[in-house]
Parts: C-alpha cells; sequence; structure tokens
C-alpha cells in the first residue's frame, strides 16, 4: 500500500469494536475503490490424546462451525456495511489467521478495547500481536460511545512523528486517504498522541511504525496507543526487515 489501499481486510470476532472496524472499512473502501475482506477465525484444537474416531468426530464439528460461522459473518457485515464484500473464514488461531489473510492484502482494519488481563485474548492482545509482526498497515479502532459516525471519521488527521522512525509511507497514505474524503491532516512531532489530539481536534491518527519494532517502542508507544486512545489509529510500518524484536 504505497498510498491508497486496493484491498482491506476486516478482522471480525463479532463483537461491537469489530462491528465498528466493519462499519469503517467499509466507509473507506466505498471512498477508495478497495475491495472488501471480512475475515473470521474459528478454530478447535484436538487433544493429543484424542483417538481416530474422537479426531474424525472433531473434523466434522469443525466443518460444521466454519459453515455456521460463514453464514453468520455474512448478515453481520450486512448489519454494518453496506459496501459489497467478501467473507473468508480461517480455521486457525486469531493472530495466524489475521496475518496469513492480510499476505494479499493493503491494510488490516480490526477493533480492539484496549483492556487487560483474560478479556484482551481476542481484541487485546491480538492486536499488540498484530501490531508487533504485520507488514501491512494496521487500523485500530475502539467501539467507543459518542465516536462520530464512519462517514465523517477521516475529517481531521494527525500524523504523529519522532525524530526516530521515518515517516515518508505513512505521510503519503495518510494525505491520500484524506485528500480521498476531503479531509486535512496535521503533522505534529512528538509521542503524546492524546495531548496532540486535543490540540487538532483529531478524528483519526497515523503513526510511522519502525521496522524491525524495538522493545522501547511497543512498550513507550504501540501498545499504549492500543490502549488508552479514543480515535481509529493508523499504524504503518515503514521499512522492510527482519522479525520484530
Amino acid at each position: 500500500m504505497t498510498t491508497l489501499p486496493s484491498k482491506i481486510l476486516v478482522a471480525v470476532d463479532f463483537s461491537d469494536a469489530s462491528a465498528r472496524a466493519v462499519a469503517i472499512g467499509g466507509e473507506l473502501a466505498a471512498r477508495t475503490g478497495a475491495a472488501l475482506w471480512l475475515m473470521h477465525a474459528e478454530s478447535l484444537d484436538a487433544p493429543p490424546y484424542f483417538t481416530p474416531a474422537q479426531l474424525q468426530a472433531l473434523e466434522g464439528e469443525e466443518r460444521a462451525n466454519l459453515k455456521r460461522a460463514g453464514e453468520y459473518l455474512l448478515k453481520f457485515g450486512k448489519r454494518q456495511t453496506p459496501q459489497a464484500f467478501t467473507t473468508i473464514v480461517e480455521s486457525r488461531t486469531a493472530v495466524d489467521a489475521i496475518l496469513h489473510a492480510a499476505r494479499d492484502a493493503d491494510l488490516i482494519v480490526m477493533g480492539t478495547h484496549g483492556r487487560r488481563g483474560p478479556s484482551r485474548w481476542w481484541l487485546g492482545s491480538v492486536a499488540e500481536r498484530v501490531l508487533r509482526e504485520t507488514q501491512v498497515p494496521l487500523l485500530v479502532v475502539h467501539a467507543s460511545e459518542g465516536a462520530p459516525p464512519p462517514q465523517q471519521l477521516f475529517a481531521r488527521g494527525l500524523l504523529l512523528v519522532d525524530a526516530h522512525t521515518p515517516a515518508d509511507r505513512t505521510r503519503q497514505i495518510a494525505g491520500a486517504i484524506a485528500a480521498r474524503v476531503a479531509g486535512t491532516v496535521t503533522e505534529m512531532s512528538g509521542d503524546d498522541a492524546p495531548a496532540a489530539r486535543a490540540r487538532v481536534d483529531a478524528t483519526w491518527a497515523a503513526i510511522p511504525v519502525p521496522v524491525p519494532r524495538t522493545a522501547a517502542w511497543r512498550s513507550h508507544v504501540g501498545e499504549p496507543l492500543l490502549q488508552k486512545c479514543a480515535i481509529p489509529v493508523l499504524f504503518v510500518p515503514e521499512a522492510d526487515g527482519g522479525p520484530a524484536r
């Protein structure tokens, strides 16, 4: 994704946060002409002590679950967006499913609630792991009350840069999105996203991501934004590199 996306992948777990992700992904697809794909992960892991008969029964149950999940994903998506979309149901863990499906995508959209503890499983820890590993730009949204509707979401963008991470790719993508929706992007330096957001009344933010991600960046920038930032954040990997450290 050098400027505008041509294929948008939305990760869905049927929560309120992923409902908003579908709505936002649909709006962005409509504005950019991108194809929209909705993906859900449904995995059943067999214990090592299962007999062949039990494994066969589990495989049958998994096929039935995948079929039901696909049917529900179609209904769920139609409730959230009028945009045409394609559905994918992956028989993998959530992180593996997202990263696998994103190999053919230009943008990942997913929801998070930013919580800690056991409730982080799908929407918290998964978002952190995807952010840690993806080479594809990632737009993370919250299911916050009082948030602007998807049609107004990209009106006022905040591009937050620092002295240590290149921002050329992030600048290009944020500018292209803003131009397509007749919005604006204000560039600021620093790592205090909430304070910067308040200064420009931003409705979304774009953040360059160093590749490889350092532990310091993850703990001081990436994960706090996932947990605390109320507006959608577009994380853009800025360079090709090795695995995260």
